[in-house]
């Protein structure tokens, strides 16, 4: 089914790529993590601008379109998913990054240092560390949530159906 798609907001501010890396990520002490995370962020901002703005309508009819819908459901759920996997990576590189430079306890292969290692060099006697642990929960619920979002998972588990993701989207 053809359709022609707009913005119900057609404004959107994109961030600076720099001052975002510069000032916002200045702790991670690690230039090229700072920037990619900046990127990251710039389009996950944008992403979620769509999300929340894009509509469509009957094709050929957009300058007086007789509907103005959003995404289908299981389309959004992609999209849904998508931002999760986006606001992860993110949460991981710093993460990572942080635990590189203090010399937390990581894989000695770099390519083996997973989200759940970075998050195990986290952590002490089974407890996160002292800094981070007023936040602890909501990094183990994103890691948890990133991991629901897998294809194969997604085939075989109703917890991830599209209906369900869509349910919960306002907590993700």
């Amino acid at each position: 089914m053809a359709a022609d798609f707009f913005f119900s907001n057609p404004t959107f501010e994109i961030q600076p790529l720099k001052a975002t890396a510069v000032f916002k990520w200045q702790r991670l002490l690690n230039q090229e993590v700072q920037y990619a995370i900046a990127a990251e962020e710039q389009y996950l901002n944008f992403h979620l601008y769509m999300l929340g703005n894009l509509r469509h309508t009957r094709a050929g009819h957009l300058a007086t379109p007789p509907y103005m819908y959003e995404f289908g459901l299981s389309v959004r759920a992609g999209a849904v998913k998508a931002a999760v996997l986006m606001a992860a990576s993110i949460l991981e590189a710093a993460l990572r990054a942080i635990a590189e430079a203090r010399g937390y306890a990581l894989h000695k292969d770099p390519r083996r240092r997973t989200f759940g290692n970075v998050l195990r060099a986290w952590e002490q006697g089974g407890r996160p560390r002292e800094d981070i642990a007023a936040v602890w929960p909501e990094i183990k619920g994103v890691h948890e949530v990133r991991n629901l979002v897998h294809l194969h998972k997604a085939a075989a588990g109703s917890e991830v159906a599209w209906a369900k993701v869509l349910a919960s989207e306002e907590s993700l």
